[in-house]
């Protein structure tokens, strides 16, 4: 089996994972504040990862050359992304709090080509340019009410946990790997509660929290796949496919996001909706195709 073949199916199970964890994320939130969602989602993926990388014999400990990918994948990719999505999903529906997360390519795209020499390519061109319309279509911005704080806050920290996404990717795709990665999740998971922690603490030091079978589940998801199995899986192929590619590709998880919701939660799937799923999944052939046909196997 190629190596291009494995990273494409690890791929695809990515974006169910994630796509599928946006309602599961929004079931649980009436239970529970949102900052001390993440802080509890974080927590216990946290001690899951040691525990089974203990029992695996494969837990060890990083040295000084493993510091600047644990703190910028467990703070940036892990801690902050989770907490911002988290509090966005407060007051944003979860399927086009997924678009709005995953716009990543307007910021990886640019960087990646000038910084990196990335190839832009007119089939990557053509799938960012279908892309950009679909996401544009749906997050449509003058549908907003601009006089509701909440709603103006909720898409700030979405946009901005996409800001966040970009900037670990792309420190993914270019640093010097001195372990596996799977070596350094745990440490990565014991990182990405710092931020949350503190907000936690801030923001809501006396929380209200209703144990209840909806927010069990929900944090048994977002923790078991949405957490350790996810993070392992795009860390894997960020180093091994294109970053302009793998970020074009999760686009995605909103299509599967807004579905999900739909079925999950009741979001409505609009004329507006169906048109943009047809611009992102264009959008995605145009990416992948190409790709798949140009690159060697490894």
């Amino acid at each position: 089996m190629s190596k291009t073949f494995q990273m494409t199916i690890l791929l695809i199970l990515l974006i169910l994972i994630w796509g599928i964890g946006w309602p599961m994320i929004a079931i649980g939130l009436p239970y529970c504040p949102p900052i001390w969602y993440s802080t509890i989602r974080l927590a216990l993926a946290a001690v899951m990862m040691f525990i089974v990388m203990g029992l695996a014999g494969q837990l060890v400990m990083p040295d000084k050359k493993d510091l600047p990918l644990i703190f910028s994948i467990g703070f940036l990719q892990i801690g902050l992304f989770v907490m911002l999505i988290t509090l966005g999903l407060e007051y944003v529906p979860p399927g086009r709090s997924a678009i709005i997360a995953y716009t990543s390519p307007i910021f990886v795209t640019p960087i990646a080509v000038w910084f990196f020499s990335e190839k832009l390519t007119k089939f990557k061109v053509m799938g960012l340019i279908l892309g950009l319309i679909g996401i544009i279509s749906l997050f449509m911005p003058w549908e907003l009410d601009w006089h509701n704080q909440h709603v103006l806050l909720g898409n700030g920290l979405l946009l901005l946990s996409a800001i966040v996404w970009s900037a670990a990717m792309l420190h993914i795709r270019y640093a010097k790997w001195h372990r596996s990665s799977h070596h350094l999740l745990p440490w990565q998971f014991l990182v990405s509660i710092i931020p949350n922690i503190l907000m936690a603490f801030y923001l809501d030091p006396h929380p209200i929290i209703h144990v209840t079978t909806s927010l069990i589940v929900s944090l048994a998801y977002v923790i078991i796949l949405a957490s350790l199995v996810a993070y392992w899986i795009i860390i894997t192929i960020t180093r091994f496919l294109p970053v302009i590619t793998t970020s074009l590709l999760l686009l995605a998880v909103p299509v599967v996001g807004l579905l999900s919701s739909a079925v999950m939660t009741g979001e409505k799937l609009s004329l507006n909706i169906i048109v943009s799923f047809a611009f992102i999944i264009s959008g995605l052939i145009f990416v992948s195709l190409p790709n798949a046909k140009s690159r060697a196997d490894t």
